[in-house]
């Protein structure tokens, strides 16, 4: 008995001072793809394992789309004309702002529209906020409505905005988030810059998807469209979340893809040992045949 005590005490003592490892509740978010490229609606958390590194974990907590939602809508102001601009000089730029926007009210009218949002845009000054988190449609729809380019146009820098974005996203108390880029192609100094960016998408439980409108006829001063895609793609996939490349006809298709892929995430939550230090590598499986994952590479660190 007497050992016994002496061993519990001490199990106290090691955990106070942090050397027995602090469990903690994580959630993250995964997509299942099935054999028809169709993602699925129906799972039960029988249907899923989770491993944290090579250990098991129990599936505490499992649901879909009815999970609240925190979103932000991030537009690159380069996309954007001027409301004075004549369409008839400006027809790219006016066309590209108009397919956008439309994306963007697809998604809130079929899967966004009753969650928390916010609206902003960036440029080579940063992040400029338009409509702060809020529960409302129709508010968040006019402030993308009421937005506008530089007349000074430079090259937007979507390395700080994005990281900003985020940041934000993270601080939400909703067990998912979702971040969605309007940009024609990615720039070069953000370019240079994919390591740290997706070291912080990969512990952040944060889905970004990227939508890009770039002609593929045409050289701007980012990258070459070919090139913008692959870096895009690149941050996606460590977020589970996925990059889009489209003209102007392809809208329609594009919403509803991004609208599929949104709206048929899981939120998956375990309890996680691993140090803040040292973020875990994450597994998740399905239990049915041919199923392909989507999920974030680590265990997240931001909650």
């Amino acid at each position: 008995m007497v050992m016994i005590r002496i061993f519990i005490g001490l199990a106290l003592c090691w955990s106070a001072t942090g050397l027995l490892p602090q469990k903690k509740a994580v959630f993250v978010t995964a997509s299942f793809l099935g054999n028809n490229r169709l993602y699925l609606e129906n799972l039960t958390r029988e249907d899923v394992r989770v491993f944290e590194g090579d250990k098991p974990r129990e599936v505490e907590y499992f649901a879909g789309k009815e999970v609240p939602v925190a979103y932000g809508i991030l537009f690159d102001r380069e996309l954007l004309p001027q409301p004075d601009d004549d369409p008839r000089l400006d027809e790219i730029r006016v066309s590209a702002s108009t397919a956008a926007r439309n994306v963007v009210y697809q998604l809130i009218d079929s899967c966004l529209g009753p969650q928390a949002g916010w609206t902003a845009t960036y440029d080579d000054q940063g992040m400029n906020i338009m409509l702060d988190s809020i529960q409302d449609a129709s508010r968040i729809k006019d402030s993308i409505e009421r937005m506008s380019g530089s007349r000074f146009t430079r090259e937007s820098w979507l390395y700080g905005p994005l990281f900003s974005s985020v940041e934000k996203l993270s601080q939400r108390h909703e067990k998912r988030r979702v971040l969605v880029v309007f940009l024609n192609t990615l720039d070069i100094k953000t370019a240079g810059k994919l390591k740290p960016l997706k070291n912080l998408l990969s512990i952040s439980n944060v889905e970004v998807f990227f939508a890009g409108f770039a002609p593929k006829s045409t050289v701007s001063r980012g990258l070459l469209p070919a090139q913008s895609e692959a870096a895009l793609r690149e941050l996606a996939d460590v977020t589970a979340g996925a990059a889009y490349f489209t003209n102007m006809e392809g809208v329609e298709g594009l919403g509803r893809r991004m609208a599929s892929q949104i709206r048929t995430f899981y939120t998956i939550g375990f309890e996680s040992d691993s140090p803040v230090e040292q973020p875990a590598r994450l597994k998740i499986e399905c239990t049915r045949p041919g199923v392909k994952v989507r999920t974030h590479p680590v265990v997240p660190i931001l909650q």
